[in-house]
């Protein structure tokens, strides 16, 4: 089976975590970080790296990426958003994007690491494993 494509583009204070939630999927998943939109341009654009799901956040620099998740999707229309909303994002624009079916799924802040692996199980096409994650065990029995 080879190895699925995850790109992460979010501020930087979840980005530890969601790298740390990710850890569960290391041996099916290959993840790109990216810095600007730019990058993300090149990467789904230029050098045609097909991503399972590209997981964004709603408001990076003090800007909204709405506009930009939009642009995305109308280049790319198979491609899978994963939207994490970050304070300070309105409502109406997050329904517009439910409506419009721009993302394929949201996670509001604070989240959990189970939240976003149920999300990536999803929206890659993975089986989920009857096994309890390594992040959850507690040895208690």
């Amino acid at each position: 089976m080879s190895r699925k494509n995850i790109m992460v583009y979010v501020k930087k204070d979840i980005l530890h975590p969601i790298s740390w939630s990710l850890r569960e999927f290391e041996k099916l998943i290959n993840v790109r970080y990216a810095d600007t939109q730019k990058q993300i341009d090149e990467m789904v654009f230029g050098i045609e790296i097909d991503f399972c799901v590209i997981i964004i956040d709603s408001i990076i620099n003090n800007a909204s990426t709405f506009d930009y998740i939009k642009s995305v999707k109308e280049r790319k229309q198979n491609q899978k958003v994963l939207l994490i909303v970050s304070e300070g994002t309105k409502k109406e624009d997050l329904i517009e994007l439910l409506k419009s079916k721009v993302v394929n799924g949201i996670l509001v802040r604070p989240f959990t690491a189970e939240q976003l692996s149920d999300y990536i199980y999803k929206l890659c096409g993975f089986q989920k494993s009857t096994e309890v994650p390594w992040y959850m065990q507690t040895g208690l029995k």
